[in-house]
Protein backbone atom coordinates (compact mmCIF):
# COMPACT_ATOMS: atom_id res chain seq x y z
CA UNK A 1 0.00 0.00 0.00
CA UNK A 2 2.63 2.33 0.57
CA UNK A 3 4.26 1.37 -2.53
CA UNK A 4 0.62 2.38 -4.31
CA UNK A 5 1.02 5.63 -2.65
CA UNK A 6 4.12 6.73 -3.68
CA UNK A 7 3.55 5.90 -7.24
CA UNK A 8 0.22 7.99 -6.82
CA UNK A 9 2.47 11.09 -5.56
CA UNK A 10 4.58 10.60 -8.76
CA UNK A 11 1.72 10.45 -10.72
CA UNK A 12 0.31 13.52 -9.54
CA UNK A 13 3.97 15.10 -9.68
CA UNK A 14 4.09 14.39 -13.57
CA UNK A 15 0.15 15.63 -14.11
CA UNK A 16 1.50 19.11 -13.04
CA UNK A 17 4.37 18.93 -15.18
CA UNK A 18 2.52 18.37 -17.92
CA UNK A 19 -0.24 21.18 -17.10
CA UNK A 20 2.82 23.23 -16.76
CA UNK A 21 4.01 22.60 -20.32
CA UNK A 22 0.07 22.83 -21.59
CA UNK A 23 -0.56 26.11 -20.27
CA UNK A 24 3.44 26.80 -21.42
CA UNK A 25 1.97 26.18 -25.28
CA UNK A 26 -1.25 27.45 -24.60
CA UNK A 27 0.25 30.75 -23.05
CA UNK A 28 3.54 31.13 -25.89
CA UNK A 29 0.92 29.76 -29.21
CA UNK A 30 -2.33 32.60 -28.07
CA UNK A 31 -1.10 34.79 -25.43
CA UNK A 32 -3.53 36.14 -23.32
CA UNK A 33 -6.88 36.89 -24.23
CA UNK A 34 -8.01 40.69 -23.74
CA UNK A 35 -10.01 41.62 -21.17
CA UNK A 36 -13.03 43.91 -20.16
CA UNK A 37 -12.44 46.81 -18.28
CA UNK A 38 -13.80 50.18 -16.92
CA UNK A 39 -11.38 53.37 -16.85
CA UNK A 40 -12.74 56.42 -15.18
CA UNK A 41 -10.77 59.73 -16.89
CA UNK A 42 -9.74 62.71 -15.40
CA UNK A 43 -11.84 65.74 -15.92
CA UNK A 44 -9.03 67.31 -18.08
CA UNK A 45 -9.50 64.46 -20.48
CA UNK A 46 -11.68 65.56 -23.61
CA UNK A 47 -12.68 63.53 -26.86
CA UNK A 48 -9.97 64.23 -28.79
CA UNK A 49 -7.36 63.10 -25.90
CA UNK A 50 -9.27 60.66 -24.77
CA UNK A 51 -9.27 58.99 -28.68
CA UNK A 52 -5.44 59.55 -28.36
CA UNK A 53 -5.11 57.51 -24.89
CA UNK A 54 -7.09 54.76 -26.18
CA UNK A 55 -5.07 53.73 -28.92
CA UNK A 56 -1.84 54.31 -26.66
CA UNK A 57 -3.66 52.26 -24.07
CA UNK A 58 -4.94 49.60 -26.72
CA UNK A 59 -8.29 50.00 -25.44
CA UNK A 60 -11.08 48.96 -27.73
CA UNK A 61 -15.02 48.67 -27.71
CA UNK A 62 -15.20 51.95 -25.52
CA UNK A 63 -18.89 52.69 -24.30
CA UNK A 64 -19.47 55.29 -21.89
CA UNK A 65 -21.21 54.35 -18.84
CA UNK A 66 -21.79 57.17 -16.83
CA UNK A 67 -20.06 60.11 -15.94
CA UNK A 68 -16.38 60.06 -17.25
CA UNK A 69 -16.33 56.20 -16.54
CA UNK A 70 -15.99 54.13 -19.70
CA UNK A 71 -15.98 50.23 -20.40
CA UNK A 72 -13.43 49.20 -22.45
CA UNK A 73 -11.58 45.82 -23.68
CA UNK A 74 -8.06 46.28 -23.13
CA UNK A 75 -5.89 44.61 -26.25
CA UNK A 76 -2.52 44.47 -24.47
CA UNK A 77 -3.02 43.13 -21.03
CA UNK A 78 0.91 43.42 -20.03
CA UNK A 79 1.99 44.28 -16.80
CA UNK A 80 3.60 47.67 -18.57
CA UNK A 81 0.92 48.02 -20.57
CA UNK A 82 -1.34 48.14 -17.18
CA UNK A 83 0.82 49.87 -15.00
CA UNK A 84 1.01 52.65 -17.84
CA UNK A 85 -2.49 53.32 -17.69
CA UNK A 86 -3.04 53.13 -14.10
CA UNK A 87 0.02 55.61 -13.59
CA UNK A 88 -1.26 57.88 -16.32
CA UNK A 89 -2.68 61.48 -13.95
CA UNK A 90 -5.63 61.06 -16.95
CA UNK A 91 -7.00 58.23 -15.55
CA UNK A 92 -8.88 58.56 -12.72
CA UNK A 93 -9.18 54.86 -11.45
CA UNK A 94 -9.63 51.69 -13.33
CA UNK A 95 -12.17 48.53 -12.52
CA UNK A 96 -10.48 45.13 -13.08
CA UNK A 97 -7.23 46.02 -12.95
CA UNK A 98 -4.99 45.09 -9.77
CA UNK A 99 -3.71 48.79 -8.92
CA UNK A 100 -0.49 47.43 -7.57
CA UNK A 101 0.46 44.43 -9.25
CA UNK A 102 -0.68 45.68 -12.81
CA UNK A 103 -2.51 42.37 -14.05
CA UNK A 104 -6.28 42.00 -14.39
CA UNK A 105 -8.46 40.47 -11.75
CA UNK A 106 -9.29 36.87 -11.81
CA UNK A 107 -12.86 37.53 -11.72
CA UNK A 108 -12.75 40.17 -15.20
CA UNK A 109 -14.23 39.20 -18.11
CA UNK A 110 -11.79 37.68 -20.58
CA UNK A 111 -12.83 38.38 -24.74
CA UNK A 112 -11.39 35.58 -27.00
CA UNK A 113 -7.67 35.01 -28.10
CA UNK A 114 -6.40 37.35 -30.58
CA UNK A 115 -5.18 35.32 -33.23
CA UNK A 116 -6.11 33.43 -36.44
CA UNK A 117 -5.41 29.91 -34.95
CA UNK A 118 -8.27 28.04 -34.16
CA UNK A 119 -10.32 28.84 -31.15
CA UNK A 120 -10.95 25.30 -30.50
CA UNK A 121 -7.43 24.61 -29.73
CA UNK A 122 -7.15 27.10 -27.62
CA UNK A 123 -10.15 25.72 -25.10
CA UNK A 124 -8.76 22.28 -25.32
CA UNK A 125 -5.56 23.46 -24.10
CA UNK A 126 -7.16 25.26 -21.33
CA UNK A 127 -9.44 22.39 -20.04
CA UNK A 128 -6.26 19.89 -20.40
CA UNK A 129 -4.46 22.34 -17.85
CA UNK A 130 -7.33 22.42 -15.32
CA UNK A 131 -7.55 18.89 -15.63
CA UNK A 132 -4.35 17.77 -15.04
CA UNK A 133 -4.40 19.97 -12.21
CA UNK A 134 -7.15 18.52 -10.78
CA UNK A 135 -6.31 15.09 -10.96
CA UNK A 136 -2.38 15.27 -10.35
CA UNK A 137 -3.88 17.11 -7.05
CA UNK A 138 -6.16 13.77 -6.16
CA UNK A 139 -3.29 11.83 -7.19
CA UNK A 140 -1.32 13.71 -4.43
CA UNK A 141 -4.18 13.60 -1.82
CA UNK A 142 -4.22 10.30 -2.31
CA UNK A 143 -1.07 8.59 -2.02
CA UNK A 144 -0.14 10.94 0.96
CA UNK A 145 -3.19 9.79 2.65
CA UNK A 146 -2.05 5.88 1.30
CA UNK A 147 1.25 6.61 2.61
CA UNK A 148 0.43 7.57 5.62
CA UNK A 149 -2.29 4.60 6.38
CA UNK A 150 0.62 2.60 5.46
CA UNK A 151 2.44 3.59 7.65
CA UNK A 152 0.36 3.75 10.65
CA UNK A 153 -0.61 0.15 9.63
CA UNK A 154 2.89 -0.79 9.50
CA UNK A 155 3.57 0.80 13.15
CA UNK A 156 0.29 -1.22 14.69
CA UNK A 157 -0.88 2.34 15.06
CA UNK A 158 -3.90 2.03 13.08
CA UNK A 159 -7.24 0.80 14.20
CA UNK A 160 -8.88 -2.07 12.54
Amino acid sequence: MKQQGLSLIVAGVVLWALAGAAFGTLRSTYGQRPADVNVRWAESVNATSRDQLELAYHLTRGEQLEGRTWSYRVTDVSKDNLRRLVEDPAVDDTHQIHRTAFRIWRGATRGPYLTSRPAWVASVLEFVVQAFVAAGGLAIIVGLFKTWRARRIQDGTASR
